[in-house]
């Protein structure tokens, strides 16, 4: 490969890169990025192949082989996730964007000199993102099968299809034909070129890999630049090729999706920073997707920098609204703080939007957690959900209904959910969380599978564990320990998570030694069950006293909770529970 700078100014750039916070305890990915730098600036980039980087740069004795070694891929993508971070956050001001596109170990340096390329996220005073225009033009190119094989390449060219089509079905969004993106099949294009050549907002494109019966597909989606600015990873099992594609391209298009009224009428198209703010704003979700204490707190602070830069974006704030209540939800901020917080964030998303299913969202769960306002929670939800279809919205829903004893109708809405977006950890969460405390324990491990499990959430396993011990199969509940066990728990429900799993399985001595001595990490609630583990009825009613006290959300499902059965017919468990009815009632 062949580049028109002059060697000595992407040198400078690499001197950038080592001195940026994206880099920052990662000499080993500056080791790996030097060496495919240097390799191309001396002519050599056709000779960046796997084994080689892996010999060359890891040093493996003996030889590297990419067959039983990934080492190489992983860290690619890791160094592809460091490249656009610094680009996104540090380097904006950076004559020379350096990346790594998808597909190949060779760099590709684009010059980001002059107005198209300025970098902020917002431009101009009024910081609107947003232009006059018919909605986004997004170009879907081939996916490339990195396995090589036949049936591999088929799947990658079904995957473009589901694509085309799902992102076709999408309100505000123009679709460049099948006919025009495979025209680039087995090329590489400048996505730079391509972009001004086609007057497109955004391009997507991606691998196929399949390995040990495993199929994992990596998509990224750069802007007009050839910059990007979000990319993402599925896999799934080889028994579920069929369905697979359908399931990956509607969760990436669920999560793509603009929940900007204006330009779901064709009113406005985004502008540059528009497609930059978007791709921040994928990432803030994912990170929300986690639900555990350090992605959340990352989440907030990139939802507060889009809400910041940007004045006709409704989705910074309703970010900000999402993770204060996610944050109350595990027990990191209690209820006065995160309302103070979440009630302004979502007034603010209402304001720039109204008919913003997000902001809608939001707001019914701020009303429904934070105030305790049923009826408003309801009301509120039920509108986002004429807006069109959000995953979100049928998930935090069907939670709510879960905890107001509406089985039935919580299981329609997390169906719902599931069709929109079939790959989250966030449903994942909600659906094992809501079937445990309704105790709906054949349901619960209707859908476990090994891969389910090699992928699910530590709250959702927990869960998962807890009704498989109270559903009678202790053997299922005693797998999930080593995973439960192997992880440090920060997230205030899961600090006691092992030890209680344990203590209801017949191994109560660790737990007794947590509960005596406590843990401030951990929530009252968590105290409370570790205690009904271990039979320390006294224990588990002054702890379940102070959850109440601190109105931690946890005890929205104490009448219902499994765990509290070894204590449900004490006296003050019946006033305690009697109190809540009638605060709740009063509220309501």
């Amino acid at each position: 490969m062949k580049t028109d700078l002059p060697a000595s100014a992407i040198r400078e750039q690499m001197s950038l890169l080592r001195k940026s916070p994206a880099f920052a305890g990662s000499e080993r990915l500056i080791e790996l990025l030097s060496y495919v730098v240097e390799e191309t600036l001396n002519g050599r980039a056709g000779e960046l192949k796997e084994a080689v980087i892996g010999n060359a740069v890891y040093q493996r004795d003996p030889p590297y082989d990419p067959r039983i070694d990934s080492t190489v891929r992983v860290e690619a993508r890791r160094l592809r996730r460091k490249l656009e971070e610094h680009s996104r956050i540090y380097g904006q001001s950076d004559p020379i964007t350096i990346m790594i596109p998808t597909g190949t170990y060779v760099p590709a340096f684009v010059i980001r000199s002059g107005e198209r390329d300025a970098s902020p996220l917002h431009q101009g005073p009024d910081r609107n993102i947003f232009r006059n225009g018919p909605g986004a033009v997004i170009a879907i190119l081939p996916f490339r099968a990195v396995s090589g094989d036949v049936a591999t390449q088929a799947f990658a060219d079904i995957i473009t299809d589901e694509l085309i089509f799902t992102f076709g079905s999408e309100p505000g969004l123009n679709i460049l034909s099948r006919a025009t993106t495979f025209a680039y099949k087995d090329k590489q294009p400048s996505i730079r070129d391509l972009a001004a050549e086609l007057g497109v907002d955004a391009v997507i494109q991606g691998t196929v890999r399949e390995h040990a019966d495993i199929i994992r597909v990596t998509l990224e989606v750069s802007d007009h630049r050839g910059v990007v600015v979000t990319s993402d990873r599925f896999e799934g099992s080889i028994d579920q090729h069929a369905d697979l594609p359908e399931r990956i391209a509607t969760t990436f298009v669920s999560r793509h999706r603009f929940d900007t009224s204006k330009l779901r009428a064709r009113l406005v198209k985004p502008g540059p920073a528009a497609v930059q703010a978007h791709g921040q704003l994928y990432r803030a979700r994912q990170l929300l997707d986690r639900q555990v204490p350090e992605s959340l707190r990352e989440s907030l602070s990139i939802f507060s920098k889009i809400a910041e830069d940007t004045a006709d974006y409704a989705r910074g704030h309703s970010g900000i609204a999402d993770c204060y209540c996610d944050m109350f939800r595990i027990g990191m901020v209690d209820a006065a703080t995160a309302r103070s917080f979440a009630r302004p964030a979502v007034e603010k998303a209402l304001e720039i939007d109204p008919q913003s299913a997000e902001a809608l969202t939001a707001l019914g769960v701020v009303q429904a957690w934070l105030e305790r306002d049923w009826p408003a929670a309801e009301t509120s939800f039920n509108a986002a959900m004429t807006y069109g279809y959000h995953a979100r919205t049928a998930r935090v829903f069907g939670t709510y209904l879960a905890a107001r004893g509406r089985e039935d109708e919580s299981e329609r809405l997390f169906a719902e959910a599931r069709r929109i977006e079939p790959f989250s950890q966030q449903q994942d969460i909600a659906e094992a969380l809501s079937r445990f405390q309704s105790r709906n324990f054949s349901k619960l491990s209707e859908t476990v599978s090994a891969l389910t499990l090699r992928n699910a959430p530590m709250e959702a396993l927990f869960y998962l564990a807890l009704g498989a011990h109270f559903a009678g199969n202790p053997e299922f509940a005693r797998h999930c320990l080593q995973p439960l066990g192997t992880m440090m728990m920060t997230h205030p429900l899961l600090v006691f998570a092992n030890a209680e799993l344990e203590a209801w399985l017949g191994s109560p001595d660790r737990a007794a030694a947590l509960l005596k001595t406590g843990s401030p990490k951990a929530s009252f609630f968590a105290h409370s069950t570790l205690a009904c583990a271990i039979g320390d009825g006294e224990a588990a009613l002054r702890y379940l006293h102070l959850a109440l006290r601190n109105r931690e959300l946890s005890t929205v499902w104490i009448r219902m909770d499994r765990r509290f059965d070894v204590i449900r017919n004490f006296d003050r468990f019946r006033a305690l529970t009697g109190e809540a009815r009638i605060a709740s009632a009063l509220i309501a």
